[in-house]
């Protein structure tokens, strides 16, 4: 392949990319995974449960994903906009292709990860219960009213590193078993380390730590949602790397929540994003500037 065509190629990427967002913020799209939570400072009960991602409508495309630990790799995807120029066929092998080469190169770290995500998250949520920062909430063993699905995103960088972040899916399950709230948190855990070779996140107690770090970020907005204390509505363009993206973007935020080190932010991007939710956004990774742009829950 030249590499005037693969310029393009990359090109082409990008552009598809600032495509689907400008279609996933247009009044097409949906942003039911932003949505407030719908009775705030309400008795809830609370369980943790495992919830697999759907491979066909939540995953991007090549990604890796251990499902039985809940690890989702991403960003070491190839050649899936070349697949796109020979139709759907072209898309399901480099899919294919980008699967089969992620489980070669991460499952073998993956599965020296001992740490089960849904014991850690119980410890972290008795933490948050004992210590009275969720009045309103109390633990179920079933029929809970929320329930809260963790995940570890891994997002593969350029230059071989990675950042981590938790992935908190809550849900409010209606009677005929489909959520009638389904939210999501995210929060990124300290550092940049690889995957595969030396030094990786699995080494000694990393991916631990990291976790529990980036697990009661998660846990701490989410019970915050859930007692209506989100409460700001400040309009920001944020520029920086998110989750599941290995390029820079800057995105509409509506900030609801400030400190010193950190904003609390839901993306205005539809569903159909990966990324969608609402996310700890740490002010040294993030460039922020005025936004202009209407909420999109109120059309």
């Amino acid at each position: 392949m030249s590499s005037s065509l693969v310029q393009h190629l990359k090109s082409s990427a990008r552009c598809s990319l600032l495509v689907t967002l400008v279609l996933l913020t247009s009044g097409c799209a949906s942003f039911n995974r932003i949505a407030e939570y719908p009775t705030p400072a309400q008795p809830a009960t609370v369980a943790v449960v495992s919830k697999p991602m759907s491979k066909m409508t939540e995953l991007p495309l090549g990604v890796y994903y251990d499902e039985p630990r809940q690890i989702i790799v991403t960003g070491h995807q190839k050649g899936l906009f070349a697949g796109m120029m020979f139709g759907l066929v072209g898309v399901m092998v480099a899919d294919q292709m980008n699967k089969s080469s992620g489980s070669a190169k991460y499952a073998d770290d993956s599965a020296q990860s001992g740490t089960d995500l849904g014991t850690l998250t119980r410890e972290l949520l008795a933490t948050t219960l004992g210590s009275g920062q969720a009045p309103h909430w109390s633990l179920a063993t079933q029929n809970a009213g929320v329930r809260l699905t963790p995940y570890a995103v891994f997002t593969v960088e350029k230059s071989g590193g990675s950042r981590l972040y938790a992935m908190l899916r809550a849900e409010i399950i209606g009677p005929d078993g489909s959520p009638t709230w389904s939210a999501r948190y995210f929060a990124r855990a300290p550092g940049i380390h690889p995957l595969d070779g030396e030094n990786t996140w699995m080494k000694e107690t990393r991916f631990h730590d990291g976790m529990r770090a980036a697990l009661a970020r998660a846990i701490a907005v989410c019970v915050d949602d859930t007692h209506g204390r989100l409460t700001g509505k400040n309009h920001l363009l944020a520029k920086g790397y998110y989750p599941y993206l290995n390029i820079e973007l800057e995105l509409p935020a509506i900030v609801v929540q400030e400190t010193p080190e950190y904003l609390v932010a839901r993306l205005a991007i539809g569903d159909a994003m990966v990324l969608a939710g609402t996310h700890v956004l740490d002010r040294a990774d993030y460039t922020v500037k005025p936004g202009t742009f209407k909420d999109p829950r109120n059309r």
